[in-house]
């Protein structure tokens, strides 16, 4: 472009007017070709493995960024929903996965409102307690007022503060929000702690007792309170880190809700209502790297149930576990370096039972809603507490329970444990990460256009933090794709300038 400006800019060396008119119809002629080139849109081909949450929300931001200028293959071994799954127990349906959302999860609201769906309330009066396996250290009352009473009897004011510093917590981890509206992506995860909030990363290092501890919260409150939230919600105790130990507190509090339909509905129906998704019901065996000198990055994928396949794409995403203790593992070939993927996934056992629970067993002189473990060591279950019908259907005393525990549940402490035992039913999760407070290197981005939704998992595993994982990793395709789009095209259009010149004895 720049020979032919300077051609019409000394039209004067020229000393044919046909010589110079046929330049000017030669710059009018690129002028077409750039304009094709520039509007022209990129339109890659990308494969999401895995349809949980994660892969289903970095489904529905990548159509939004490319404008539907793409094809997505999204590759599913098991149902759409990943973790967030029902389970049938006499004529309803219950939560058996993910259960709750926080009021304050964005996207999980946006995505409610997107798709025309309705909330489901957690039942009101419901008593619940915490239990060390020798007695209740902590028992509601049907009086809120009484409640209020007993826990500040307790453990003080230090309840009041604990709400107070978590929900600060939530409030600058929100920033991400505004970062991802305006594109920012992040190849790390402590890139992205820390482009939240500077003093985030710290708290990946330190221990959820040492964190409070240094605030000045009582071991008490620790050991009773907090170790509850993080048993139930994570399985573990308060060695795990400060962050998700935050997390869990916040998803203990009050504001809470599930989608009606069960949750699985939010990555069911993104899913199945964009038009540029193809769902691949099979394994994804292996990733290929291809890649050949002076051509950019393309991926081969092997998948299959029985006789292999495979297809080819431009961008990869992985929206599931990597770790050496998944179910379904996938192998990686022709990269610069072998990917490591340390740590594992808590095991947790989801047992459903329908009957009535025997208070006796634990010290009761009647039944409460919800039993929740500070000592799971001692209580052998993590928690029980009472179900009610993913549809939200008023039932006056419910008699489906869920237990959470790291092990099955012998048949003789279920004897125990109720009075009247009319269905069991029990599933087995990988649910989340074995926290710790080692340092780790989680990346989002593996490799050129190849990207990984569950790295956020590792501060903090929830349907929130997987769909912000999943729109970040849809941010750095594109701006990945789109550096590489607009390279292309400058290369395919400076390839097209004649390398004419004027001579000027013409």
């Amino acid at each position: 472009m720049n020979v032919v400006l300077s051609i019409l800019h000394n039209a004067p060396i020229c000393k044919s007017r046909t010589m110079r008119i046929g330049f000017e119809f030669l710059f009018i002629g690129l002028l077409i070709v750039r304009k094709t080139f520039c509007t022209e849109p990129c339109k890659p081909k990308i494969a999401i493995v895995g349809a949980g949450i994660g892969g289903a929300s970095a489904s529905h931001f990548l159509t939004e960024l490319f404008v539907k200028h793409l094809e997505i293959d999204i590759y599913e071994v098991d149902k759409i929903g990943g973790r967030l799954a029902t389970i049938a127990v006499g004529k309803n349906e219950y939560e058996a996965g993910g259960s709750i959302i926080h009021s304050r999860n964005r996207y999980m609201n946006d995505f409610l409102q997107l798709l025309g769906m309705e909330r489901r309330p957690f039942m009101e009066n419901q008593r619940f307690g915490i239990w060390n396996g020798d007695a209740f250290v902590f028992e509601e009352s049907n009086s809120e007022i009484i409640s209020l009473l007993k826990l500040f009897y307790r453990y003080g004011f230090d309840p009041l503060r604990l709400q107070r510093h978590v929900n600060s917590v939530l409030e600058n981890f929100e920033n991400i929000y505004e970062l991802q509206d305006h594109g920012k992506a992040f190849e790390n995860v402590t890139g992205l702690m820390f482009a939240i909030n500077k003093d985030f990363p710290e708290m990946l290092q330190v221990s959820t007792k040492q964190y409070l501890l240094n605030l000045g919260f009582s071991s008490k409150l620790i050991d009773e309170l907090v170790e509850t939230t993080i048993v139930v919600n994570y399985g573990q105790n308060t060695d795990i880190h400060g962050f998700v130990g935050c997390v869990s507190v916040a998803g203990a509090g009050a504001n809470l809700w599930a989608v009606k339909g069960g949750n699985k509905e939010i990555p069911e129906h993104l899913i199945y209502r964009n038009g540029k998704i193809n769902l691949i019901p099979s394994q994804v065996k292996k990733i290929r790297c291809i890649s050949q000198q002076n051509v950019s990055v393309q991926y081969e994928i092997i998948y299959g149930n029985g006789t292999l396949m495979s297809n080819f794409y431009d961008i990869v995403i992985i929206a599931t576990p990597l770790t050496y203790d998944q179910k379904y593992p996938i192998s990686f070939e022709g990269f610069p370096e072998q990917f490591k993927f340390k740590g594992d996934y808590q095991v947790t056992m989801a047992t459903f039972v329908e009957g009535n629970t025997n208070p006796q067993h634990f010290g009761l002189e009647e039944s409460l809603d919800g039993i929740l473990s500070c000592n799971p060591n001692k209580t052998i279950i993590n928690s029980i507490s009472r179900l009610f019908p993913v549809q939200g259907s008023a039932e006056n005393i419910s008699r489906v329970w869920k237990i959470f525990s790291k092990e099955v549940l012998k048949s003789h402490l279920l004897n125990d444990m109720f009075l009247q035992v009319n269905q069991v039913k029990e599933v087995r999760w990988k649910a989340y990460p074995r926290y710790s407070t080692n340092i780790r290197h989680d990346k989002f981005k593996l490799h050129d256009f190849l990207y990984h939704v569950n790295a956020i998992e590792w501060v903090a595993s929830a349907m929130e933090m997987s769909a912000i994982g999943g729109r970040n990793v849809a941010n750095l395709a594109f701006n990945d794709y789109r550096k590489k789009c607009l390279l292309s095209k400058q290369n395919d259009f400076d390839r097209s300038i004649p390398q004419t010149t004027c001579s000027s004895e013409l």
